[in-house]
C-alpha cells in the first residue's frame, strides 16, 4: 500500500504569519477622539451600510486597507462614552488601562471554562470574585462568576431561585411538573429594570406573573406592599430588589426587604448592576446595608466600576442552588461537583461554557488603581450629582424631580406659569437640541409618564465644570424656545 501523501498549504494562505504593526499607532486616533465632540454624530443607516461589502469577501485586503475602511466609520460614528459630557445611558467610560487589558485578553485567547484548561486565567477570575465577595461582606463560602451582562446575570439568578423554590428535582422535571398547578410569581418594584420581565418570559414564568409593587416618594420599594404581595402570591419564587435603579438611582430598603424575604423563605436577588460600584466608597457603603443578606447579586463592573464592556458578575451567598441547576457531565466534560481547586469549573455556576477572559481587565483595574482610589472617584461622581441638584434647587427656572441617592439626578426646565403640557414639550426639545449640539448627551427618560432631564454621572472624566456647562446650555436653549 503506498504511503499517504501529507497535505500542504501554499505559504500565501498561511494564517499563522505574524502581524507586524504598532498597536499604539493604530489605537492613537481612537483614543484621541474619545473625549471629542460631538458625542454622537448624526448618521443615516443606509449610508453607513453602503460603505461595507454586501457579500462576504472572497479575496482579502491588506490590513492597512481594512483599518482605513473601518476607521472611516468608527472614528466618526461611535458614541463617545468616555466624553465628560456623556450623561445618558448607564454606559461604560472605560479606564485608560482597558486597551492594554483587552489586547492581552485577545492575545491569550483563553476559554475560561474552568481551571484545567486555563489555570492562570481561572486563578485570576477566582481572585477577583473573592475581592467582590469581601466588598459585599458575604461569607467565605460564597462564590460567583463573570458573565456576559446584567440581563444574563438577572436571568441566571431567577433560574436559581426556581431551583430554590422547587428543589433539586426542578432541573429534571421542569416548571410545569414542579409547580403542581401553582403560578410562580416574581415580585419587584415598578422601578425595577426591564430585564426581569424578559427573564420571566424566557424562563416560562410569564410576564403576567411579575408582580410590581409601588414605590415611595424616593422611588424605593415599599416594604409593606411587598409583605402584602407575598401574602397574596400563590407561589412566590423570588423578590428582586434594586441597589441603584436605572431611572433615579434609588436603593430599595435592602435590610427590611431581606428580613421580609427571610421570614417568608423566598429567594432575594439584588440588582446592583449600576449601583454596585458605590460599595467601593466608604462614605456611600452604608446606603447598601442589608445587601450582604441577598441570595444573589448582579454587579456590572462595566458600569460604575469604570471598566469597558463586557464585565458583569453574579454572586451567590450560597452557591448550592446554582450548582444543582447547572452541573452537568458528558463524554467530553466529566468533572466532579465538589472536587479540588484544580478541577474547579465556572460552568457549574452559570449557563455559559465558552467564556472569554473577562476578569483580566477587572484585575488590572483593581490592582493598578486600588479600591480606595476607585472609591474616591465614585464618591466624586455622587458629589457632582448632588452639586447638580443644589444648582437646580437654587434656580427658579429649574425643577428638581428626583434628588440623587447615588449619581443620577432628574430635573426639568420649568420657568414661569407654563402648563405641564408646554413644560413637557420644551424639555423633550431641550434634550434633543442638547444632543444635536454634541457637547452633552442625556437619554430619553420619563418619570410618572412625564419627560425629565436625566443626568447619570458614572464617568471618571466628568468634573463639576461639566455640570455647570450642561446647565448653561439648558438655560440658553430654554430661553430660545420661549422666545425671550
Amino acid at each position: 500500500m503506498p504511503r499517504p501523501i501529507p497535505p500542504t498549504i501554499d505559504p500565501s494562505d498561511d494564517l499563522a504569519s505574524f502581524v507586524d504593526l504598532d498597536l499604539n499607532q493604530v489605537l492613537a486616533p481612537y483614543l484621541q477622539s474619545r473625549m471629542q465632540s460631538p458625542i454622537v454624530q448624526p448618521s443615516v443607516a443606509a449610508e453607513l451600510q453602503a460603505r461595507f461589502p454586501g457579500a462576504i469577501p472572497g479575496d482579502g485586503l491588506s490590513l492597512d486597507e481594512v483599518l482605513q475602511e473601518i476607521g472611516s466609520v468608527l472614528l466618526h460614528y461611535s458614541r463617545r462614552n468616555t466624553h465628560p459630557g456623556f450623561f445618558g445611558y448607564i454606559a461604560p467610560s472605560g479606564v485608560p488601562v482597558d486597551p492594554l487589558s483587552h489586547a492581552l485578553v485577545a492575545t491569550l485567547n483563553q476559554n475560561v471554562v474552568g481551571y484545567p484548561g486555563s489555570p492562570g486565567a481561572a486563578t485570576i477570575e477566582r481572585t477577583v470574585i473573592k475581592w467582590l465577595i469581601e466588598l459585599i461582606d458575604y461569607p467565605e463560602a460564597a462564590d460567583g462568576v463573570f458573565i456576559g451582562g446584567g440581563s444574563i446575570s438577572n436571568l441566571t439568578a431567577l433560574a436559581c431561585a426556581l431551583t430554590h423554590r422547587f428543589g433539586e428535582g426542578y432541573r429534571r422535571r421542569g416548571l410545569l411538573a414542579c409547580g403542581n398547578g401553582a403560578s410562580p410569581v416574581i415580585i419587584c418594584s415598578r422601578a425595577t429594570h426591564l430585564s426581569i420581565q424578559r427573564a420571566a418570559a424566557i424562563l416560562g414564568i410569564g410576564t403576567d406573573q411579575v408582580v410590581t409593587v409601588d414605590v415611595d416618594d424616593d422611588f424605593r420599594m415599599r416594604p409593606r406592599d411587598l409583605v402584602q404581595a407575598l401574602e397574596q402570591a400563590d407561589c412566590p419564587v423570588c423578590v428582586v430588589a434594586s441597589a441603584g435603579t436605572t431611572t433615579t438611582g434609588a436603593i430599595d430598603p435592602l435590610a427590611d426587604i431581606a428580613e421580609i424575604c427571610g421570614d417568608a423563605g423566598v429567594w432575594l436577588h439584588i440588582d446592583a448592576a449600576y449601583g454596585g460600584g458605590g460599595l467601593m466608597s466608604e462614605e456611600l457603603k452604608p446606603l447598601y446595608a442589608g445587601i450582604e443578606r441577598a441570595d444573589s447579586i448582579t454587579m456590572d463592573l462595566h458600569k460604575w466600576f469604570y471598566n469597558a464592556v463586557e464585565s458583569s458578575v453574579i454572586l451567590y451567598r450560597d452557591p448550592t442552588c446554582a450548582r444543582q441547576l447547572f452541573y452537568e457531565r458528558s463524554d467530553y466534560i466529566h468533572f466532579p461537583l465538589d472536587g479540588p481547586d484544580e478541577q474547579y469549573m465556572f460552568f457549574h455556576l452559570s449557563p455559559e461554557l465558552s467564556r472569554r477572559f473577562r476578569a483580566l481587565p477587572a484585575y488590572i483595574t483593581f490592582r493598578h488603581y486600588g479600591r480606595e482610589r476607585l472609591g474616591r472617584n465614585v464618591l466624586y461622581n455622587a458629589q457632582c450629582a448632588q452639586y447638580l441638584a443644589e444648582l437646580v434647587e437654587a434656580d427658579p427656572d429649574l425643577e428638581l424631580v428626583a434628588a440623587p441617592q447615588l449619581s443620577i439626578c432628574n430635573f426639568r426646565y420649568a420657568p414661569g406659569e407654563l402648563t405641564e403640557t408646554r413644560v413637557d414639550a420644551i424639555n423633550s426639545e431641550i434634550r434633543d437640541r442638547i444632543e444635536a449640539k454634541g457637547n452633552f448627551l442625556m437619554s430619553v427618560t420619563h418619570i410618572d409618564a412625564r419627560p425629565v432631564l436625566r443626568v447619570c454621572i458614572i464617568n471618571h472624566a466628568t468634573r463639576a465644570c461639566h455640570i455647570e456647562g450642561l446647565l448653561a446650555e439648558i438655560k440658553q436653549i430654554g430661553t430660545e424656545l420661549l422666545g425671550n
